[in-house]
């Protein structure tokens, strides 16, 4: 062969190759183009769903004070409305990547590592979903034999969010794996998860009885948390996995019990209170409550630091979640923080303790989904955790004036009483907000679902016609943003409700009984056994799922111990949000530091004193009941 010869047939050759890279990028820019597509109609969707249920309860209400009669049909409505957030916009959180997952474990991994890891669980999240998705539609076949009372519409249209969002969590998975990993991890990884899913599916062997079943399938559990799978997927797939090991009832029973999670009409008040505190956000009130905290504590020692407790206080009376909270205290007081001289560390340090403080301000989120779970009632538990939360931002307070006089941190000068009264008027119609909610739920005035409808109609008034801070756009995207946030955390609210019917299966009440038991039925040792299991728990599931699996089974234990359920709660809560903080692995303690723009390792040991503080302080809620008790007797009169 000549020379020419060998040149042309290189020629052709890379030709050749340089037609099939261009097919391939094309048709990769097909699918994302497609997949895209999809995105954009599922926020559609969602974005229609929360606006149309806004409407249909504030049309209820309007309704039953005009006439004294009520929508009939708004609870069915509202079913159909949490479906499509839970696992549609839940579907879409996933691309977005809101489903966070824990990373101390596999940061210490190599990079090579650490890319493999990322798509095993991927992988195993797109196992997940096509196991479930086959397993749902005979779900939704038998719900197509049932109908709605009073719409009479057929279950299946309450069921088909569930299929499109698995659909959708499926495609997005195959979209990671395919463009977004290392091709050489993809290609090594994929084929080993789906030899370990069908090696677990097709094995032969004896069934375990449930006893064993549990013993194998938590340390898979939280071995799949600890690498970085998101904890609704690992606790989907763990429900799966004992189901199928144990034979203790069908598959078709996580996906029903998965659905029957968003079931609750109290669980609505979720997205609209994550949307109340959005509207706040862009509409410049956390600004405006920065501004009055400062007037007020600004001239103590550590004044900032004495700032983000107060304010994190006063804004959790707004949001109800504290990770919106700390990105809305956190970014405004950043580059004060910096210009005064505080260490960043500093300032992720106090804003993840007052981040734990404030669990039991209403109206929290977890307040709401432990009142779902549990017969508490919610307008209790709102009043009672004011003064809860109010002594341990005094603990932290007298901390941080401590450590500061240590330190010589100068003081800033105390603000005039023009400051006060200019500050104080910016903060009067945002603090309204959380007196309406706590007096219309505790007086009767209006259920929960309705003060948190009122809650978003209120914020926009606020924000759009006398603050002027929003427009149509801002209200857009705060809806988008909300629909992707509440469907993170209804996700993980339906795949704990699954999660939490497994353990019952499984008999896990009756062990914690017998452990009860075992160590002598004291009320002292179940409060400080509680907090540890808490905080420890809740620092590696995001804490939500913590009160949907353990609330139901340790309030009846309290309850044999003669501890109030209120009191107990309180306790609960509290030790959830130390461990949802809580260094190196609670997930908003990577929040704060990402805010604050702190280094993790540094914030962790600057965080250990005020850890100390937030401890001793749920140790004073625990063992000093009238702190709960207070304002609900004031309130009642006693």
């Amino acid at each position: 062969m000549t020379a020419a010869e060998e040149a042309q047939i290189g020629r052709a050759t890379r030709t050749l190759g340089r037609g099939v890279i261009w097919r391939r990028r094309a048709l990769a820019t097909a699918l994302r183009r497609i997949l895209d597509l999809l995105d954009l109609a599922g926020r559609a969707v969602v974005v229609a769903a929360l606006i149309g249920e806004l409407f249909v309860v504030l049309t209820d209400i309007s309704i039953r004070y005009l006439s004294s009669e009520s929508l009939l049909w708004s609870e069915e409505a509202s079913k159909l409305c949490l479906t499509t957030l839970a696992f549609v916009g839940g579907a879409l959180a996933y691309r977005a990547r809101h489903h966070t997952a824990i990373e101390f474990v596999t940061r210490f991994f190599t990079p090579v590592a650490r890319d493999a890891v990322a798509a095993a669980v991927d992988g195993f999240i797109l196992c997940a979903a096509l196991l479930t998705l086959w397993v749902s539609f005979d779900l939704f076949e038998v719900a197509l034999t049932a109908y709605t009372p009073i719409l009479q519409i057929s279950n299946a249209w309450i069921v088909l969010p569930f299929n499109i969002g698995l659909g959708l969590i499926a495609l997005f998975a195959a979209e990671r794996l395919l463009f977004e990993h290392p091709t050489r991890q993809t290609c090594m990884v994929t084929p080993l998860v789906a030899a370990i899913v069908a090696a677990v599916a097709a094995w032969p062997g004896p069934r375990p009885d449930l006893a064993v079943g549990l013993a194998l399938m938590l340390p898979l559990f939280f071995a799949a948390v600890l690498l970085g799978l998101p904890v609704s997927f690992s606790m989907l797939l763990g429900s799966l996995l004992f189901l199928h090991m144990t034979g203790a009832a069908p598959l078709i029973a996580a996906a029903q019990n998965t659905v029957d999670g968003t079931s609750h009409f109290i669980l609505l008040t979720l997205p609209f209170f994550i949307w109340a505190g959005l509207i706040m956000e862009k509409g410049g009130i956390s600004l405006r409550l920065v501004r009055f905290a400062m007037a007020l504590v600004g001239h103590l020692r550590g004044g900032l630091l004495q700032v983000v407790v107060v304010t994190i206080y006063l804004v959790s009376g707004i949001s109800g979640s504290k990770a919106a909270d700390v990105v809305a205290v956190g970014s405004v007081l950043r580059r004060e923080l910096r210009r005064q001289g505080y260490r960043a560390e500093e300032g992720a340090a106090v804003l993840s303790a007052a981040g734990a403080m404030s669990e039991t301000i209403p109206p929290s989120i977890a307040m709401l989904v432990l009142g779902s779970v549990t017969p508490i009632s919610i307008g209790t538990l709102f009043i009672a955790g004011l003064l809860p939360a109010a002594v341990i931002a005094l603990f932290l307070m007298v901390a941080i004036y401590f450590l500061a006089w240590r330190r010589g941190t100068p003081r800033a000068p105390r603000a005039d009483l023009a400051e006060v009264l200019k500050a104080s008027g910016g903060a009067v119609l945002p603090l309204i907000m959380p007196v309406i909610m706590i007096v219309g739920i505790k007086f009767g005035y209006a259920t929960p679902t309705e003060v948190s409808a009122v809650a978003v109609f209120y914020g926009l008034v606020l924000s759009i016609l006398i603050y002027r801070s929003i427009g149509l756009a801002n209200f857009f995207a705060g809806a988008v943003d909300c629909g992707l946030l509440a469907g993170m955390v209804l996700f993980i609210i339906a795949c704990a409700g699954s999660f939490a019917w497994t353990l019952t299966v499984a008999n896990l009440p009756a062990l914690l009984i017998h452990l009860l038991h075992a160590v002598g039925d004291s009320p002292t040792l179940f409060l400080i056994g509680s907090m540890i299991l808490l905080i420890a728990v809740g620092s590696l599931l995001e804490g939500l799922p913590v009160l949907i699996i353990l609330g139901p089974l340790l309030l009846p234990i309290a309850a044999q111990l003669g501890i109030d359920g209120i009191h107990y709660a309180m306790v609960m809560l509290l030790a959830m949000g130390i461990g949802i903080f809580i260094p190196p692995i609670g997930i908003c303690f990577y929040i704060s530091c990402a805010v604050a723009e702190a280094n993790v390792e540094a914030t962790a040991k600057t965080m250990l004193p005020y850890l100390a503080v937030l401890i001793a302080g749920v140790l004073a809620v625990a063992f000093v009941p009238w702190f709960t008790h207070a304002v609900p007797q004031l309130f009642e009169g006693r």
